[in-house]
């Protein structure tokens, strides 16, 4: 007895939900076509069928779904169907071209004498009939699903079904496609934060976290759980907390947040300084529905920048300092007199032991200078290092630039005097520059620095008058570096004794083939 319509639709409409139900659990667009096609072929009928779409070309059609009766009714040798590969880019013609072709549904109950008939691929089951029907998004015909064989050919009522059924179709597939390309966008966003350095998390526009990355919770040791809503803030220094809280206090619809904080790292519980930005989230009337944020460790940076600022704060004083050593030597070289050559001539000397200081003090990464190597460069610069009347000796000791231009002056007036009265002058002069630690009793060092000339044939004549090096190591090493100084105009030569505060950390060796 047939069918009547109530009967008929009830059946309709539950296969259209089974359609639509089952399409939320089918993984892949092929298992949903082929529960379409099984929801079709029972109800028309049909022994098989397929499920297609146009391919970019759009001449050429790409198969979604075979049927499983229709790959069991399969007899050919292709081992494609054998392995139930999809045939994909066949050309659009023949009696289901019609379908696409004309934008139209089609029932062919004597395929043998349709005009557009073009067979059927090896293998393929016998078409006894066909019915087809357009698949259509937004007006327009994007693919087709056809039914074969049915048992006394198909009717209207068998293409009314099919009519029904295929806007449910379009809707699961569409579905399907924007859930399998939201979960592929997805992973590749999930890819993308986890190849990033920074700390990425999800917050409300109040600042309650919803979401915090892997590299947040391998950094702060918190949990993603124990990260969300306000428990993010346990990672944050405790001095920063007030002003992390101000930060989402200043949250506009528009603008972009921004801070530096510091944040603890887990394993160590040291804390380090990150560089936070958030970026609020729009939906599509314009409303901040959730905010993106990532926070980037700047701490190097940041104690690069603040040794950059100390760096320049130094330069800036010994700048001034070196300035006001310039103008002081200008000043006693000009004060002791003389003809105007020979004024140049003490003027440039000193500059040139000054400037070799600073040339050393500068390439070595600590900014000291090993006290050999200085009073070497000053006898080197006189042409004296190699004579045989000269001995020195002393331990690795690594100078203070301060400290250095006024020792590394005291030794060129010392080089000086030598040279025009002194040991370096007479044949049987001979000159001992020697320096060591002295520990003393309260616990506390000196640098000891002795030159020592002999065998100069004078008698102990001190200068009429106190000239700039006498005035250096009697008054500005003192007054300077807090030195004890003794200077002795002897019979045969100079004695000078120069003694120095000094810290036990101070007497770290340098490394003379480096620096030197």
């Amino acid at each position: 007895m047939p069918q009547g319509p109530v009967h008929r639709d009830a059946h309709v409409l539950a296969g259209i939900n089974r359609i639509l139900q089952e399409a939320l659990r089918a993984s892949t667009e092929e298992e949903l076509g082929r529960l379409c096609l099984e929801v079709a072929e029972d109800l028309t009928g049909a022994e098989f069928s397929f499920f297609g779409e146009r391919g970019p070309s759009h001449d050429r059609l790409d198969h979604i779904a075979i049927s499983e009766r229709g790959w069991a009714a399969y007899g050919g040798g292709d081992p494609d169907y054998s392995e139930r590969r999809l045939p994909n880019g066949m050309k659009i013609h023949g009696i289901f071209g019609q379908v696409i072709l004309q934008n139209r549904s089609l029932i062919v109950n004597d395929p043998a004498s349709h005009p557009d008939r073009v067979g059927t691929p090896d293998g393929h089951p016998g078409l006894r009939n066909f019915l087809g029907v357009p698949l259509r998004r937004d007006g327009e015909t994007f693919a087709m699903f056809a039914l074969g064989n049915h048992p006394t050919g198909f009717t209207e009522r068998e293409l009314a079904i099919a009519e029904e059924l295929a806007p449910a179709i379009v809707q699961a597939l569409l579905r399907k496609r924007a859930e399998v390309a939201s979960r592929a966008s997805q992973r590749r966003l999930l890819s993308l934060i986890e190849g990033i350095p920074q700390l990425v998390w999800t917050a409300t526009r109040d600042g309650q976290w919803t979401w915090a990355s892997a590299q947040w919770v391998a950094m702060t040791g918190l949990s993603v759980k124990q990260s969300l809503g306000d428990g993010w803030l346990a990672a944050v220094h405790p001095d920063d907390r007030d002003a992390a809280r101000r930060f989402w206090e200043s949250a506009s619809e528009n603008g972009d947040l921004a801070m530096e904080g510091r944040l603890r790292h887990g394993e160590t519980g040291r804390y380090r300084w990150f560089k936070t930005r958030a970026t609020p989230v729009h939906d599509d009337h314009g409303r901040v529905v959730e905010w993106f944020g990532t926070s980037t460790d700047i701490d190097t940076l940041r104690r690069l920048r603040e040794r950059q600022e100390t760096l320049v704060a130094e330069l800036q004083h010994r700048v001034r300092n070196i300035l006001t050593i310039v103008r002081s030597i200008f000043t006693r070289t000009v004060e002791s007199g003389g003809p105007i050559d020979e004024i140049a001539d003490h003027f440039r000397g000193r500059l040139d032991s000054l400037a070799r200081t600073q040339v050393v003090a500068t390439q070595t990464r600590s900014g000291k200078i090993d006290l050999e190597n200085l009073i070497r460069d000053e006898l080197l610069g006189v042409g004296a290092i190699e004579d045989e009347r000269l001995s020195i000796e002393g331990p690795d000791v690594a100078l203070p630039a301060d400290t250095a231009e006024s020792i590394g002056l005291a030794i060129h007036e010392l080089t000086t005097n030598a040279l025009k009265y002194g040991a370096l002058r007479h044949p049987a002069g001979r000159l001992t520059i020697a320096w060591g630690i002295e520990h003393k009793s309260n616990n506390k060092c000196e640098l000891i620095v002795k030159w020592d000339e002999t065998g100069v044939p004078a008698m102990p004549v001190p200068p009429v008058r106190q000239g700039f090096g006498t005035e250096l190591i009697r008054e500005a090493l003192p007054y300077g570096l807090g030195a004890r100084t003794r200077l002795e105009f002897r019979g045969g030569g100079v004695l000078c004794v120069v003694s120095l505060p000094w810290s036990a950390d101070d007497t770290d060796p340098v490394n003379r083939s480096a620096e030197g």
